[in-house]
């Protein structure tokens, strides 16, 4: 063990909280700054701590404003939600990594997103004037996104809220799922509600292979085609479409 998590582990994090404690009323300057105090993987109470929203706006708005370097990523992403949840309007932000991240109750307007956008969400609105990256709302507990279209791991550990996406997903929507709705008014690529134990998950077009593989639990429709082995290694839930590829598991259904 190094020294530093020797003397934390012996302090029980009460160092730290002193430190900030300490400089709550400091003025922070740039990202940099506020990783300089709070590290560059905090908590969003530690940063709230930092930057409240009921604060300086000017400063959150200054903060906002500047191009995240990779290792202010998610810094950025919790001003973004402390902002929106602060906010009584909608607060229209640039498309950056983890914008929306663990948004609580505000509204986010974006123009575009990148990855990891509405990560720990567990209430409000985000909306995405374009296509999603990847990671959307993974690990979503409430709240809603309404995106163009996305790319992989979308909605990934989703326990909770909904998602509607205009247009296509690529792999892996929603696998791990234990909860939340997800509709999909385009297709999706393979792997669709992988390991799924709960929610319900929507798709207009058609699914690409192994659509519920090693499901528990939770409901799949399809409206259109589902690609080989749908429902393999089901274990519970359901699997419903218009229509299945080769070696389709037993017990998979055709919509009425």
């Amino acid at each position: 063990m190094s020294l530093k998590g020797f003397m934390d582990d012996a302090y029980r994090g009460r160092t730290r909280a002193r430190r900030l404690e300490t400089r709550r009323g400091e003025m922070v300057f740039s990202l940099e700054d506020l990783a300089d105090r709070v590290g560059t993987k905090p908590s969003r109470a530690e940063v709230e701590a930092l930057v409240p929203g009921d604060g300086d706006q000017t400063l959150l708005a200054q903060l906002l404003a500047q191009e995240p370097k990779k290792a202010h990523q998610i810094l950025w992403g919790y001003l973004s939600s402390i902002a929106a949840d602060a906010s009584p309007v909608p607060l229209k932000l640039a498309a950056r990594d983890y914008a929306g991240l663990e948004l609580c109750r505000g509204t986010l307007i974006l123009a575009g997103a990148r990855d990891h956008l509405g990560e720990r969400m567990s209430g409000g609105r985000i909306f995405v004037q374009g296509p999603a990256g990847d990671y959307l709302g993974q690990e979503m507990s409430g709240g809603g996104i309404i995106a163009e279209s996305c790319r992989d791991y979308a909605l990934r550990n989703m326990r909770g809220g909904f998602a509607v996406l205009r247009g296509d997903a690529r792999n892996y929507i929603g696998i791990g799922n234990s909860g939340g709705r997800i509709v999909l008014r385009g297709s999706c690529g393979e792997r669709a509600g992988w390991l799924m134990r709960g929610g319900s998950l929507r798709i207009a077009g058609d699914a690409g292979d192994y659509l519920g593989l090693l499901m528990s639990g939770g409901r799949i429709i399809v409206r259109g085609r589902a690609g080989r082995r749908a429902g393999w290694r089901r274990k519970g839930g359901t699997i419903r479409a218009g229509g299945y590829g080769l070696e389709a598991a037993d017990g998979v259904l055709g919509l009425d």
